[in-house]
């Protein structure tokens, strides 16, 4: 996916008419330094906006600005590409898409709880944040494979919330292709009240673990 860039307070208008296919558009003379200017795998967002009734709109994607020209992806964003006119609005500002693409806390500390025994799932998503385990009924071993398409440096917490581990201890194997510590194939995890963790390195396809 593209990286968004952004510049303050950068409006503009249409020097000429664009039709519904165009892919490029030409702003007021001088105004296009206004705009970010995108670099490969940039991009920055376009609002087109008419002057007559001030009711419709386009979102657009800009990819590449030489002066006041720039080459755009039309109808992004759920908007349906339209003919535009000399003097209609262009604007750089928020739209729903870029707040969306950004990572929120939530996204980047994730963390869950798991009341059920046995066997359980952990996920690419659960990098860099934690599962809790919770198994206060009928409560019993448990066991989980770590991802096997982890990135370099992704992290793993398990941690026991119900305090239990001891009782009921949790198997945790690393993947096919990858080991732990001292070449390890499972980490059990028997220690109550333990948050545990496991990082990845893919230089080495080995996982550190932390008790």
């Amino acid at each position: 996916m593209a990286q968004f860039i952004f510049s303050d307070n950068a409006q503009s208008t249409l020097a000429a008419p664009i039709s519904p296919s165009a892919l490029s558009v030409t702003l007021a003379s001088g105004t296009g330094a206004l705009f970010p200017n995108p670099s490969a795998g940039q991009q920055f967002t376009l609002t087109f906006n008419d002057a007559a009734t001030g009711l419709l709109y386009e979102v657009c994607y800009c990819t590449a600005r030489s002066g006041d020209v720039l080459t755009i992806v039309r109808a992004q964003e759920g908007t349906v590409a339209l003919s535009w006119a000399a003097g209609d609005s262009a604007f750089h500002g928020p739209t729903a898409g870029t707040l969306n693409a950004m990572q929120q806390s939530s996204s980047l500390f994730p963390a869950r709880v798991i009341n059920t025994s046995g066997p359980f799932t952990i996920n690419t998503t659960d990098a860099h944040g934690a599962i809790g385990l919770n198994r206060l009924i009928a409560p019993a071993a448990s066991s989980a494979t770590l991802p096997g398409a982890a990135a370099n440096g992704n992290t793993y917490g398990i941690e026991d919330l119900a305090r239990n581990f001891n009782l009921y201890p949790v198997t945790i194997s690393y993947p096919g292709g990858t080991t732990g510590p001292n070449g390890s194939t499972t980490q059990t995890l028997n220690v109550s009240g333990q948050c545990a963790s496991f990082r990845f390195y893919a230089a080495s396809n080995l996982w550190s673990f932390k008790p």
